[in-house]
């Protein structure tokens, strides 16, 4: 039963406050506001009472923890799973690092019709536990603006969330998440899953965002079906500037990036010296020759730490820049580019590790041109050339050309060949497809294993399997230093 209403008294319009019980999904009501008509800061037991009197903030921040714990979660949440999350948020649960909205599992959060999502962000704004955040979606029915308004006010309070990855939101909750963010000082990681960005002014606000300064991301991703394109990359231009110093991975697959978004992107990008990986895959780059020849100039002339950079074109200095370039599904590299990668994976300044050439279908012709630059190669590890057989368009490496290959790993023609032969490169596949292998059976398969299970012996191995005929006892007292020509 509620208490009898207290006697009238005169308050001055500025000490006056709305009193309204909040109905919870289950039978009972309490005298608690609700997120929707108070701010959550205020929604306790007892924010009915008369004006307050002046306190310390130890006394003002223990009086709060007394009041959320007074809280009956059961009355305030449409289900008891939701209550039992609110709980474990409020009692700050250390293994309650990671929540999930809209989706299956342990930390699933269900949005109801009631108040549930109101009160989810109230907790979530006073939680120092939780470090990771996914909006997978909101509910759509009459009303639910509001839900999202009181649930975007209630974490924006937060100070602990490091990531949060967020998808079909719809226009109000886009817009809203930008808002709520724009204090989130402590934000390292920002995804923006499917289905974010709505026409041009949702790129703005997200550059807005990024522009304010509040933010110091180390990543940012905007997924595919974004489609951003060249107005969107330059609405972001400013934004990357201002996180430039910070931003250590930027990625925006498949966005519709064309020349001119490209050019936009590299103004950006030359403030971001920290930058580490860049993936630009699933842009249409074959009519940007003015983009990639910007690309090309910040590659080579820019001091980066960058490890990783996948792109559909072929960009110049990326080869001394980068440890993982991949090139996947790039039908658009021509015989003179696959030349330019030979060349380059020969200079001394090569920093590859991993080169992916999947779906590229070089054939046996490119097949020997890219054999001839392993030979001296210190740093390649992984070269995938992945073919898809049903795709007419792809041409597959013959044993003819996997012989070229072998060739490089293993120069028999001479001791000094042999030794000078390349003795890193340890797969032609990636872990990730199984239905790519080298025939046990060969000798190009045997000199991947050795250039794998025994990288500093993977010479002389070699040396004695094919020169036989040679006593190597001083010359491996040298070292190998000094080898006969035949």
């Amino acid at each position: 039963m509620l208490a009898k209403p207290r006697a009238k008294k005169k308050i001055s319009g500025s000490e006056r406050r709305a009193e309204r019980p909040f109905r919870g999904h289950f039978m009972n009501q309490t005298r608690i506001e609700s997120p929707l008509r108070a701010s959550p800061s205020k929604a306790t037991p007892s924010s009915n009472s008369a004006p307050k009197s002046e306190s310390s903030p130890r006394a003002e921040k223990n009086k709060e923890q007394e009041n959320s714990a007074s809280i009956k979660l059961e009355e305030i949440t449409s289900s008891e799973d939701n209550a039992i999350i609110l709980r474990r948020l409020r009692d700050g649960d250390d293994k309650l690092r990671h929540l999930t909205l809209g989706s299956q599992g342990l930390t699933k959060f269900h949005i109801g019709q009631g108040n549930d999502l109101g009160w989810l962000g109230y907790f979530i704004g006073k939680s120092v536990k939780l470090l990771s955040l996914d909006i997978w979606d909101f509910p759509v029915y009459e009303g639910v603006e509001q839900q999202i308004h009181a649930f975007m006010d209630g974490i924006a309070r937060n100070q602990s969330i490091r990531k949060i990855s967020t998808s079909n939101l719809g226009n109000y909750g886009s817009t809203a998440i930008v808002r709520a963010l724009g204090s989130w000082s402590q934000l390292e990681e920002l995804v923006y899953g499917f289905n974010m960005i709505y026409g041009p002014n949702g790129c703005s606000a997200l550059g807005t965002l990024l522009e304010s300064g509040v933010l110091k991301l180390k990543k940012l991703r905007i997924a595919p079906t974004n489609d951003i394109g060249d107005d969107g990359v330059a609405s972001l231009t400013n934004g990357l500037k201002s996180i430039g110093s910070s931003l250590k991975e930027l990625e925006l697959i498949e966005n519709s990036i064309g020349n001119e978004g490209l050019l936009a992107l590299m103004t950006g990008l030359e403030s971001c010296t920290s930058l580490e990986r860049l993936n630009l895959s699933s842009n249409d780059f074959s009519l940007a020759s003015a983009g990639l020849g910007s690309l090309s100039d910040w590659l080579q002339t820019a001091v980066l730490n960058l490890d990783e950079l996948r792109l559909q074109a072929l960009a110049e200095g990326a080869a001394n820049q980068c440890k993982d370039l991949d090139l996947t599904g790039n039908d658009s590299i021509t015989a003179s580019g696959l030349k330019y990668l030979s060349t380059s994976l020969q200079s001394e300044s090569c920093r590859l590790e991993k080169l992916d050439l999947s779906y590229v279908g070089i054939g046996d012709d490119g097949a020997e041109v890219l054999a001839r630059g392993l030979i001296g190669n210190k740093s390649l590890r992984c070269l995938p050339l992945h073919v898809d057989v049903e795709n007419e368009d792809e041409i597959a490496i013959t044993p003819a050309g996997w012989s070229a290959f072998s060739t490089a790993l293993c120069d028999t023609s001479s001791v000094n060949n042999t030794y000078l032969s390349n003795h890193t490169i340890q797969e032609f596949w990636d872990d990730n497809v199984e239905d790519f292998d080298i025939d046990e059976d060969t000798v190009l398969y045997l000199y991947l294993q050795l250039n794998m299970q025994h990288p500093q012996y993977a010479a002389r191995c070699k040396i004695l399997m094919n020169h036989a005929h040679l006593d190597m006892a001083p010359l491996l007292q040298w070292d190998l230093k000094f080898l006969p020509l035949a």
